[in-house]
């Protein structure tokens, strides 16, 4: 599993989501590329409503590059600096962030 963000072809900055051009050289060409794993930053808890359960929503750093991103968690978390791995969910029609923890020692070798 992973999560796609845009990449610029000229400097390799990376965003999500995507700009008409590069926030980092203007550069106009940018290419998708995979994020599979994040590091925990922050996050907060959400009351669901009606019945619904709680929400987790967290920003993360995807590495080994970046960028931060707002994602959706699945479980609480442990703590700040925790290995997440990334993934897509599909809701109402958009491809949005979601991360769950890392099992200890599965983090990506070079990654972080």
């Amino acid at each position: 599993m992973s999560f796609s963000v845009m990449e610029c072809a000229q400097c390799g900055h990376r965003v999500y989501p995507a700009r008409l051009w590069c926030p980092a050289c203007g550069h106009e060409r940018a290419r998708e590329v995979a994020v599979e794993q994040a590091e925990l930053l922050a996050w907060t808890r959400v009351p669901g409503k009606g019945g619904d359960a709680d929400g987790v929503f967290a920003t993360v750093n995807a590495l080994p590059r970046g960028p931060l991103l707002v994602v959706r968690l699945a479980d609480m978390p442990q703590g700040v600096g925790q290995r997440l791995r990334l993934s897509t969910r599909t809701a109402h029609g958009a491809a949005l962030p979601w991360a769950q923890a890392l099992p200890q020692g599965d983090a990506v070798p070079g990654e972080g």
